[in-house]
């Protein structure tokens, strides 16, 4: 599950990535908090919806 989380977070990272924005303005873009966001594209942790990803992609 580790390594899954992993792969998942580094697509994250990339969407983010390409984005050019910083985590601040992406995650107030995203309705969500910057500690949040943070803590998908490190794989601290795993939206429990697809909402967030969705407006993320």
């Amino acid at each position: 599950m580790a390594e899954e989380t992993a792969g998942f977070a580094a697509l994250l990272r990339e969407l983010k990535d390409r984005s050019g924005q910083s985590y601040g303005a992406l995650a107030k873009r995203l309705h969500m908090s910057t500690s949040t966001l943070h803590r998908y594209c490190n794989g601290d942790a795993v939206p429990a919806e697809y909402a967030p990803v969705e407006r993320l992609a």
